[in-house]
């Protein structure tokens, strides 16, 4: 038979109540006496019962995601927002919790993000990409429910992404100072809330303007998704110009692997015909001939504060309206030295 709080009590002399208090983490017990229970009900084999737990302490025990993926139809294998997805999973498990999916139906049932949050009862929710327009969950969002967002950012609750403007400042300057002039840049959607295509592009030009090089926008093409075939496209219209850029600056390892088979197509060889800077550090990136050099997103981290800030919301702490967390640059082998007619190899 499954072992129970009055099996544990009986063993340790302690009540019923006693033991339910401290295996629920609740404050009023002294720490040694939880790490007693808990040492005791572990060796028994005491498994809690959920319900029982949540009526204890009157909550669900649940946070719900709402994730979409849209661009490259990837799902949840989209090398960002899973390592984001299983790193916030691994913290908030730690803590008791269970990750549910929040969807838009349930069976034959068709209900709103908001109705489905309440009919799980969920404590918090991770909203970590989706569609940067939608009404529903901008409704969660302000609806009063813990909520965190990891990639996007919203006013109305808390954000968590990674730093996006002054790397993409130190693209430009890296790119200078190895005598690049004509330095283009393939920008993602410029969009508010989903903020990195604009701040990259606007760390771009503040590189720009660093240098003192002139904003050009023959060198800068908009793309209106995050997949390859924008890269591919955005390539092709750079080289199609006047004057052809010595470097690039691309928004997203995505774009990159487009413009790479778009090179390949063009026969030029990169990096002497194109030094290339990109931003993800996806998997794919260290693979690439050659080599890519690109800034490396913190995946783990983003996932591990998301985490402690919607762990925070939910014990009625404060919390953070955005949090930036730091990128590295992964030098590779996808950039040299340009030297006017000459390009050399980096030493």
């Amino acid at each position: 038979m499954a072992v129970t709080i009055y099996d544990i009590a009986l063993k340790t002399g302690y009540t019923a109540a006693t033991i339910s208090k401290a295996l629920n983490n609740q404050s009023d017990i002294s720490e040694s006496t939880r790490i007693k229970i808990a040492d005791v009900a572990r060796e028994m084999g005491y498994i809690p019962n959920q319900g029982a737990k949540a009526l204890v302490t009157r909550k669900s025990w649940l946070i719900g995601v709402i994730y979409e993926e849209l661009d490259q139809n990837l799902g949840i294998e989209h090398p960002l927002f899973s390592g984001i997805m299983n790193s916030f999973k691994q913290a908030i498990e730690r803590e008791g919790y269970e990750l549910i999916f929040i969807a838009t139906n349930l069976g034959q049932r068709k209900m709103t993000y908001l109705e489905h949050c309440r009919y799980r009862g969920v404590d918090g929710v991770l909203i970590l990409n989706n569609d940067v327009h939608s009404t529903e969950v901008l409704e969660v969002a302000r609806s009063g429910i813990p909520c965190v967002s990891a990639n996007l950012v919203y006013d109305e609750t808390t954000s968590v992404t990674s730093e996006n403007l002054q790397s993409s400042t130190d693209t430009v300057l890296y790119l200078h100072s190895l005598g690049h002039t004509r330095i283009a840049h393939i920008a993602g959607p410029l969009l508010e809330r989903a903020s990195a295509g604009l701040e990259r592009l606007e760390g771009y030009r503040r590189g720009l303007e660093l240098c003192g090089l002139p904003y050009r926008e023959d060198l800068v093409v908009i793309s209106d998704l995050w997949n390859e075939a924008c890269g591919f496209r955005g390539l092709r219209q750079l080289m199609d110009g006047t004057e052809r850029p010595t470097a690039l600056f691309c928004a997203s390892d995505t774009y990159t692997i487009g413009v790479y088979r778009a090179a390949w197509n063009m026969g030029l060889e990169l990096p002497h015909d194109l030094s290339v800077v990109s931003f993800d550090d996806n998997e794919v990136a260290r693979f690439l001939r050659p080599a890519l050099t690109t800034w490396r997103q913190d995946r783990k981290a983003i996932g591990r504060v998301a985490a402690e800030q919607i762990l925070r919301k939910i014990g009625g702490l404060p919390s953070d309206r955005r949090i930036l967390v730091p990128v590295e640059l992964i030098e590779r082998e996808s950039c040299q030295v340009h030297t006017g007619s000459v390009v050399a190899p980096l030493p």
